[in-house]
């Protein structure tokens, strides 16, 4: 019982991709060349806990032949690390040699010199769009196989998906490496899974082009917080990675942010009049105050963002995800919100006044005026809009267009207000 709790306690202190990049560099420093088919085999074989003799019918070879190639691979390994290394102690002699080859801070955290210049990773999958949750999985993976965790994403940019990459020199360099040699490409077929699907690796290098490496200056001067936020007007920082940046009071107005990630980010009080951030996702940024009139928001992602107060007039959120999204008191004026998505979103005193509700899912939206009678739905559009388990006693609906009779008596039962003094019409509101 203690010797298998023994070998399960040293199978765990190194990964298998982490075991075979790190044999294959050694190997690589020692005689200029990787592991071959039969040494990775062999690796794996004691990875896995077998013997000599399950890998020796497994690829009908001789077993003395595999303890030969194995005995000479334990010999380099040993005159690389210093210190005597055989099948038995090979994972832990391993672990050991890589934790005390990296120099560490008082928090026990590897130290790495950041690279000033910019990576490039192109990748093709078999889908139009991967989502934030499985763009994590990938950069988590590849600071897993490049051993360096301080590899995170700049930018991501359409054209397949461009990923630019900032870490440290070493770490992105053995990711150039891995491409060249092909291991790369099978060592992300590893992550081929129902939410992501084969990932083809066609460029991964040290970019050149001036304009990226401008940009990513850019960005990486905002995320540090080392530049005048009231100098960012008309700036292109599309597909951004700027997650819980603080950008307050900044002045973006015009500024392209397509595609950029901006989640838990604080804008409150920014001035985004005329910004494009189509497609940009906004989860728990926090807007308040800020000014979006005349923005281009569609099918931005705004889940539970607070946009209490915000000035959204005209601006363009059709298609736009906005549930659960704090829009107290905002000024939805003249907005077009098409088929956005609000529900459960808080529009308690919101200006909705000629905003076009066509098709937007509003159910169980929060949808009260203030006493003083501030938040209404005057002339705004309807058509087709789920409002289904809203939450509109005291809402003010002013000619507003779209609605069925049986609509609006619902909405009536339900303490809407209708002031147009028309209840009992029998035709749909035009």
């Amino acid at each position: 019982m203690m010797m298998n709790e023994l070998k399960m306690t040293e199978i765990k202190t190194l990964s298998w991709t982490e075991l075979e990049m790190l044999v294959n560099d050694l190997k690589k420093k020692h005689t200029k060349k990787g592991l071959t088919d039969v040494e990775t085999k062999i690796l794996k074989c004691i990875f896995d806990d077998k013997t000599y003799r399950d890998l020796a019918e497994e690829i009908r070879q001789e077993e003395q032949s595999i303890k030969n190639a194995a005995y000479d691979l334990f010999k380099i390994l040993s005159e690389q690390t210093g210190e005597k290394i055989g099948k038995s102690n090979m994972i832990t002699a391993l672990a050991r040699y890589r934790d005390n080859s990296q120099t560490f801070d008082h928090n026990n955290k590897p130290q790495t010199q950041q690279s000033d210049k910019v990576f490039e990773l192109v990748i093709e999958v078999g889908i139009d769009e991967l989502t934030p949750e499985n763009n994590d999985k990938i950069i988590s993976f590849l600071q897993k196989i490049a051993r360096d965790e301080t590899i995170k994403p700049i930018m991501k940019l359409k054209g397949s998906i461009r990923l630019f990459l900032e870490g440290s020199e070493d770490g992105l360099q053995r990711l150039a490496d891995l491409h060249q040699s092909g291991e790369l490409q099978a060592l992300l077929n590893e992550l081929k899974s129902d939410d992501i699907p084969e990932i083809i690796v066609t460029k991964a290098e040290f970019t050149t082009d001036a304009k990226v490496i401008e940009k990513a200056e850019l960005i990486k001067a905002i995320r540090e917080g080392t530049i005048d936020k009231t100098t960012l007007q008309q700036v292109d920082l599309s597909g951004a990675i700027l997650r819980r940046v603080d950008l307050r009071r900044a002045d973006l107005s015009g500024a392209i942010l397509s595609g950029a990630d901006l989640s838990g980010a604080i804008l409150s009080g920014a001035n985004l009049s005329g910004a494009i951030l189509r497609k940009a996702i906004l989860r728990k940024a926090i807007l308040r105050r800020a000014i979006l009139s005349e923005a281009n928001l569609i099918e931005a992602d705004l889940s539970w963002a607070i946009v209490s107060e915000a000035i959204l007039s005209e601006a363009i959120l059709s298609g736009a995800k906005l549930s659960g999204a704090n829009l107290r008191e905002a000024n939805l004026s003249g907005a077009d919100l098409r088929k956005a998505n609000l529900s459960g979103a808080n529009l308690w005193g919101a200006i909705l006044i000629e905003a076009n509700l066509s098709k937007a899912r509003l159910s169980a939206a929060l949808l009260k005026r203030w006493p003083a009678g501030v938040g209404k739905l005057s002339k705004a559009r309807l058509s087709g809009a789920n409002l289904s388990g809203a939450d509109v006693k005291n809402a003010i609906f002013i000619g507003a267009t779209g609605i069925t009779r049986e609509q609006k008596q619902d909405l009536i039962r339900r303490g809407a207000i209708f002031g147009d003094n028309s209840n009992d019409r029998s035709k749909v509101l035009v």
